[in-house]
């Protein structure tokens, strides 16, 4: 998932240097208000005082542990999330841009691995990297120690036909470049996970570059909570 020049995606994405850099601004503002006796430079030191605080438990605690924000930039997992730019996309025509802004649990996975039906948040493998993507959002279709066929636009799991009313659309099954799994059983070792996007026929996934390690795994996606008219949980 890539950066998308928006307030809220570059406030999400802050670096640590930068964070850092604005608490220490805030800080010299605060000491240099503070030195004033009047009302409104002690409420104002007292308003930074808080804005620090805030600050650095969200960016230094909160997101690197816990909870982060990611934007959606692709069609890829459509229609569960939207990713798409207005005009025509994936054979589509779209008046408006939708991108939707989602939250990601960082703890999901601390005691216990993803399930199927989860839908992931990873660092992307090298051999996915083709778009310089590093962040991909897939869905768990199979675990480790599952068997997975993908075969006449169906997806079977040891050895039992998927039903997966997530998916958009039929899956097209002269799909190029696809290696993993197509046709021909694969079987996940230890720590492997195989993801897909629900958008079968728009998606870079484990059919073409593999599974996904699982130290790889940043989180589940829990929340859309941007555009407004999307907010909503994710099952």
């Amino acid at each position: 998932m890539a950066p998308e020049a928006s307030a809220t995606e570059w406030l999400a994405n802050l670096s640590i240097g930068y964070v850092v850099m604005i608490a220490a601004g805030l800080t010299i503002a605060r000491l240099l208000l503070y030195q004033n006796q009047d009302h409104l430079s002690q409420s104002l030191s007292e308003l930074l005082e808080s804005l620090i605080i805030a600050g650095m438990l969200v960016f230094l605690i909160i997101r690197p542990f816990f909870v982060q924000a990611f934007y959606i930039p692709s069609a890829s997992m459509e229609n569960t999330l939207e990713g798409h730019s207005a005009g025509y996309s994936d054979n589509r025509y779209y008046a408006h841009s939708i991108h939707d802004h989602i939250f990601v649990n960082k703890m999901a996975y601390r005691f216990g691995p993803p399930k199927r039906g989860d839908i992931i948040v990873f660092r992307a493998p090298k051999a996915a990297d083709i778009k310089h993507e590093n962040i991909l959002i897939k869905r768990v279709i199979a675990v480790p120690g599952d068997t997975i066929l993908v075969t006449n636009g169906h997806v079977y799991v040891n050895g039992k036909k998927l039903v997966e009313p997530y998916i958009r659309g039929p899956m097209d099954t002269n799909l190029t470049g696809t290696k993993y799994a197509q046709n021909d059983p694969y079987h996940l070792g230890p720590n492997e996970f195989f993801v897909m996007g629900d958008n079968r026929n728009d998606s870079n996934d484990s059919r073409f570059w593999g599974p996904v390690a699982r130290d790889r795994i940043i989180g589940k996606a829990e929340f859309i909570f941007w555009p407004p008219s999307r907010i909503r949980y994710l099952y």
